[in-house]
């Protein structure tokens, strides 16, 4: 399964320290050149990470005219990402922004965010709980709603008995 990142989640995953997980559930991950570029920057937390977990999975867009419409409604990192996925055939694209995932699923692609990612490696027994991953993305200003935070933890079977 291959998957196209937006910088967000990778951000969320950063803090978590839990990069190695997009490699456990996908066998390959990209993002775009935008995306590596505002992730890479040195005044950025975690560019030094992300120096080497993006290594070999830098891919180029050559529609720079979607890029340049989409970008009329989102920012230029999920413009790049919707594209680079559209151009890959690739369905499964990873991006929080409500905005982007909407345009997103406009363009035949299914958005998943940290959430939902997450979600997925508890399934596959590769987080224990999820619950304290997410208290602390949001105790560390990621934008989680208390509704999709209630909601994952019922899913993850983690609510209080």
């Amino acid at each position: 399964m291959l998957i196209v990142s937006d910088a967000s989640p990778l951000i969320s995953l950063a803090l978590l320290d839990k990069l190695d997980l997009l490699d456990r559930l996908f066998n390959q991950v990209y993002v775009p050149q935008e995306v590596y570029k505002e992730l890479t920057q040195k005044d950025k937390p975690y560019y030094d990470k992300f120096i080497i977990y993006l290594d070999g999975k830098v891919k180029k867009v050559k529609d720079q005219t979607s890029v340049n419409i989409l970008k009329n409604d989102i920012d230029a990192g999920e413009a790049e990402a919707i594209v680079l996925a559209i151009e890959e055939g690739i369905k499964d694209i990873l991006i929080d922004d409500s905005k982007g995932r909407n345009k997103a699923k406009l363009n035949g692609l299914i958005p998943i965010g940290i959430v939902g990612l997450l979600l997925r490696a508890k399934q596959k027994d590769l987080v224990k709980e999820i619950k304290p991953l997410l208290d602390k993305l949001m105790n560390n200003k990621r934008r989680i709603s208390q509704d999709l935070y209630n909601y994952a933890i019922f899913l993850a079977n983690e609510s209080k008995q």
